[in-house]
């Protein structure tokens, strides 16, 4: 029988190195299983696939994910093609050229903020206050096109 009581320290490290190396054998068990159960899963996702055919899915249908009709009929979101086109062509204006768009803007009585060669918020604004004061739709950005006709007048 052991004696609880006794100041033997060589007990202790003993005891503690074999806790220690208990614990990292049963690491080493968990890891292996879990390897095991994702070489599983790996091998049996595409039997159960060709198995159950077209009806098989890993997740839940979600009417949150797929609003136009469920996964059999995505569709991607709607784009404004022309905003897109119309931020491209702002991004390739020179900071000179915008500067232009936003003197001529001033000089013709409209306000487009300081004039930093940034198409803002305040620059598109004032252009499109001038083309509908010419009887013009408004734009969704600063392109070549305005760059041109403000020239032109």
């Amino acid at each position: 029988m052991l004696v609880t009581g006794f100041t033997d320290l060589s007990f202790r490290v003993l005891l503690r190195e074999s806790s220690r190396r208990r614990d990292e054998a049963l690491e080493e068990v968990r890891e292996e299983i879990a390897g095991f159960l994702a070489l599983g899963l790996v091998v049996m996702v595409p039997l159960l696939g060709l198995h159950a055919g077209s009806e098989f899915a890993l997740v839940e249908e979600s009417e949150a994910a797929e609003p136009f009709g469920g996964a059999s009929t995505f569709e991607p979101p709607l784009v404004n093609f022309e905003a897109v086109v119309d931020r491209l062509e702002t991004n390739s204006l020179s900071a000179s050229e915008i500067r232009t768009v936003q003197t001529q803007l001033k000089h013709k009585g409209f306000d487009p903020g300081p004039i930093d060669g940034i198409a803002g918020q305040r620059t598109l604004s004032a252009l499109n206050a001038y083309r509908q004061s010419i009887r013009l739709s408004p734009v969704l950005a600063v392109s070549r096109e305005t760059v041109s006709a403000l020239k032109s007048q």
